[in-house]
């Protein structure tokens, strides 16, 4: 069970990097600025749905029943670590996955003008 374990954090932690050094920034914005509440440095080895099931659960409703919470993508890979969180995800964050669809977008605006955060079911308009 340990090996298992120590697999998994490594496993975890090699993808956080791939991700990170793929992941460009595109620029700050105002909410680049904010940063995740203080916690611990063994609360920082849970995953964020331990908390967020209580503190927001709104959104870790919308995220488990969307593609994206199906698929297991945590909230990690477009929000960033407790070190460097990020409110509002960067477009290079959501092409890291999904270049073909921003390519496809327009430039001017960011995913989430036509899909609804953490659902990202199509925003009707």
């Amino acid at each position: 069970m340990r090996k298992s374990s120590s697999f998994t954090l490594l496993l975890a932690s090699l993808c956080l990097a791939l991700i990170c050094a793929c992941a460009q920034d595109s620029g700050s914005s105002p909410s680049e600025s904010i940063k995740h509440p203080e916690i611990t440095e063994q609360e920082k080895l849970l995953p964020c749905s331990e908390c967020h099931q209580q503190a927001t659960p709104e959104v870790y409703e919308q995220w488990f029943n969307s593609l994206h919470g199906i698929g297991m993508v945590k909230c990690y890979q477009c929000h960033g670590t407790y070190e460097n969180f990020k409110v509002e995800p960067a477009i290079s964050d959501c092409a890291v996955c999904h270049m073909d669809m921003v390519e496809k977008c327009p430039k001017d605006q960011k995913c989430w003008a036509c899909h609804t955060p953490h659902s990202f079911k199509r925003a009707n308009k």
